[in-house]
């Protein structure tokens, strides 16, 4: 985080209109993360907000979609979304509306987002756009601010490698009437980005797929690397493998940069399970840290395991089964 994030969002260029008290909670967190404390004043201002974790696609690379056992399936109601909102509302600077599922699944999607909105804090949602009878209006009146949709390719051909169960020529039809009504009310919102994971199968679409994005009055066009889950990659490219599976670092719990998710952010699942961070632990409830429609956040927070995962980036191998995830973490923090 630099200064930069306090004035405006990164990815859309939106102003932001922050009250100082969450300018120095952000502020103070960060320090705190700099400082390894294990039981931070400060509290996240970002987090991942889970509607739901179904989906009606059959990505070969997503647990979701291929059906691999983890937690519960579900909708956060209405109730879990405003206990956050009232536990966290006073520092939260953003928040993703996804997680492992299709957010516009959940019936209450609008309500969830407008709750947010309500208090400031600006939303986000990756989605894969495939519905029959999307409701362009509902979308616009919540107050959304950065829809991602999420295709991976230029023709329908391609995009169906990945996006298995999806309707390529409904995503296209719903985002033209995103864009037509967001021209019709003169409104910037939602920024919409369309996302394009590179795989071997679709790198020679990249430049239709910029065309493809400028025609349909896109904001912003994105490429991104995918994560190849080891037990899941047969199922997309039988018999080829990928050396990006999930392994240790040689030096796992050994000092090192450690990760801003424990200090500055959050995961918060359907059923209000809370999670360090949106990497695999928080696909499985047995990971959970706490729930917040059981305890108060600001006791989840100060809780041993939270302590015991940070104190992993001072060398340090936690007894709880649950901080050992980021004991292990491949990923280095920042």
């Amino acid at each position: 985080m630099d200064i930069f994030y306090l004035w405006r969002n990164s990815r859309t260029g939106f102003r932001r209109h922050l009250p100082f008290s969450k300018i120095k909670n952000a502020v103070l967190a960060k320090a705190e993360q700099r400082l390894n404390r294990l039981l931070p004043r400060s509290y996240p201002f970002q987090a991942v907000v889970e509607p739901t974790n179904t989906c009606q696609l059959h990505c070969p690379l997503c647990p979701t979609g291929q059906g691999i056992e983890g937690r519960k399936k579900g909708m956060m109601s209405l109730k879990t979304a405003q206990r956050v909102v009232e536990e966290l509302g006073d520092y939260l600077i953003d928040v993703e509306l996804d997680n492992w599922g299709e957010a516009f699944l959940n019936p209450q999607i609008f309500e969830i987002i407008s709750l947010f909105a309500q208090r400031g804090i600006q939303t986000a949602i990756s989605s894969n756009l495939s519905f029959a009878r999307f409701d362009v209006e509902g979308l616009l009146e919540s107050g959304l601010e950065h829809l991602i949709v999420s295709m991976d390719g230029a023709t329908a051909s391609v995009y169906q490698l990945y996006r298995r169960g999806g309707d390529f020529s409904l995503v296209l039809e719903n985002i033209r009437r995103i864009v037509a009504e967001k021209r019709k009310r003169k409104s910037l919102r939602p920024f919409l980005t369309l996302k394009f994971l590179l795989f071997p199968h679709n790198q020679f679409e990249q430049e239709k797929f910029k065309q493809l994005a400028g025609e349909l009055g896109a904001d912003r066009v994105w490429f991104q690397a995918p994560y190849y889950p080891e037990n899941l990659i047969d199922r997309l490219y039988p018999g080829i493998k990928f050396n990006q599976n999930f392994q240790p670092y040689p030096d796992a719990g050994k000092k090192r940069k450690n990760c801003h998710w424990l200090w500055t952010g959050v995961t918060i699942s359907w059923d209000g399970g809370i999670s360090p961070c949106c990497f695999g632990i928080s696909y499985q409830s047995e990971f959970d840290f706490g729930n917040i429609n059981q305890q108060s956040f600001k006791e989840i927070w100060h809780s041993s395991v939270y302590q015991e995962a940070r104190a992993v980036f001072l060398g340090k191998k936690p007894g709880d089964v649950r901080a050992q995830f980021c004991y292990y973490c491949p990923h280095r923090g920042g």
